[in-house]
């Protein structure tokens, strides 16, 4: 996929040319770009207000996988969601902020998903999507993103496959048979129809667990074999997830994974920032491997137990979670504390709740602080309002990560066909 756009012409974000320079279609070429992918504006402002910045949302309970790494699942299914006017009532009650992080469930079994997105890009400035999806519904998906890309045209799609192993192991972890297949599919289609628009950017998610954990490698070089990743993501099982065995990993495993997997995001970043000069090429390319290893060390470290992050956890002060219930958070993986019915479905009145106010105070904060987490989203949201982390911890992590460096790396040859016709153990038909 090519780089992302810059968020709009009033956020604040770090552009690697003042050139005003565009392509034939009008937008802005890679000249003009954010050089922290995903992030807009991460490094460019150090002391920052906390206010609401990232709306986390539930959109639907309903699900078409049976993962064994969900940390939702006594939820799923409910047939409690939201409707889409409480959803607008939500949206035109909240102040503005820049990240809209959807979840479930599996969000694009909701017929109204790209309508509630839209109401936060009209109504609150969402600029950025972070848009999960196991793969499964390809039309769906299809249909979707080409809406976003005409209705939302400032909109950066971060559009997250989950891919958790290869072929057959993947099928198992994710409970569905054929998933592998099905969403290797809805990647290549939305790479072919949609690969040369700037603003959406095509990831994966990768779940690590005891049972693929010796494929994940094999599975990151296929996808930058394939060219279907701008970049790909290795997580460890958060929360109380359906099958407890998905967390049985060790120190030495973790740490066996981080450094195999360090020459596969070497090749993302080289991939992500190839079109920038000299030292700005340079600069992208330390923030992007340096902040996903920071976070990588902070999520590890929390994997046997509570380990302080040496920053803040902002949630509840930047950040909102509403579940497809009307049920709000915090975080995910804390309880819920309110109910949106309660108040009117009112946003500004449940952030400034008693309620919530008790939740971060709770919560804690500096030295006073006793709630750590492996949460890959809280840590990204936190660090933003950290100057300590932006300016120092995130390129002393990566000037420690150049010991996993392999000079001159290139990809190994895999079995590509191996990988995509293994045997389905069961026929499955999930639907479109």
């Amino acid at each position: 996929m090519r780089k992302e756009m810059p968020a709009d012409p009033d956020s604040e974000k770090i552009k690697v040319s003042e050139n005003k320079n565009t392509g034939g279609d009008g937008h802005t070429t890679v000249k003009d770009q954010d050089i922290h992918k995903g992030e807009p504006g991460l490094l460019h402002k150090l002391v920052r207000k906390k206010q609401l910045e990232g709306f986390f949302l539930f959109v639907t309970s309903r699900c078409n996988s049976n993962c064994k790494t969900c940390f939702y699942h006594d939820q799923l299914n409910s047939n409690q969601d939201m409707t889409f006017d409480e959803i607008r009532r939500m949206s035109e009650t909240s102040p503005r902020f820049d990240k809209l992080w959807m979840s479930g469930g599996e969000p694009f079994l909701r017929d109204d998903l790209v309508d509630i997105i839209k109401l936060f890009y009209d109504n609150n400035h969402a600029r950025v999507i972070n848009l999960p999806t196991n793969g499964l519904l390809t039309k769906r998906i299809d249909e979707g993103v080409g809406r976003l890309i005409k209705e939302c045209p400032d909109l950066q799609i971060h559009l997250n496959f989950s891919l958790d192993g290869l072929g057959a192991t993947h099928d198992t972890i994710r409970g569905v048979p054929g998933n592998f297949k099905k969403t290797i599919a809805s990647m290549e289609l939305i790479k072919k129809k949609y690969g040369d628009y700037p603003n959406l950017i095509q990831n994966v998610a990768t779940v690590v667990t005891p049972e693929a954990l010796d494929e994940i490698f094999d599975l990151g070089v296929y996808l930058l074999k394939k060219d279907l990743i701008a970049t790909q993501f290795f997580e460890v099982v958060r929360g109380d997830p359906k099958d407890p065995a998905t967390k049985n990993l060790t120190e030495e495993q973790l740490k066996a994974l981080r450094k195999k997997v360090y020459p596969l995001l070497e090749e993302q970043a080289n991939r992500l920032f190839k079109d920038f000069d000299g030292v700005k090429r340079k600069i992208a390319k330390t923030y992007f491997l340096g902040f996903v290893r920071f976070v990588n060390e902070l999520q590890d470290a929390n994997y046997f137990g509570p380990s302080p992050w040496g920053m803040t956890c902002t949630a509840g002060k930047t950040t909102i979670v509403i579940d497809h219930n009307g049920a709000f958070r915090a975080c995910e993986v804390r309880p819920a504390i309110g109910r949106m019915q309660d108040f009117d479905f009112d946003i500004n009145k449940a952030l400034h709740s008693d309620v919530m106010k008790k939740e971060i105070e709770e919560i804690g904060g500096g030295h006073k602080a006793n709630c750590w987490c492996t949460h890959g989203c809280w840590l990204m949201s936190s660090l933003k309002f950290s100057p300590r982390a932006l300016l120092f911890r995130i390129p002393w992590a990566q000037y420690k990560a150049k010991k996993d460096r392999i000079k001159d790396f290139v990809l190994p040859e895999i079995d590509v066909e191996a990988i995509e016709y293994y045997t389905v153990q069961k026929a499955s038909s999930v639907g479109t």
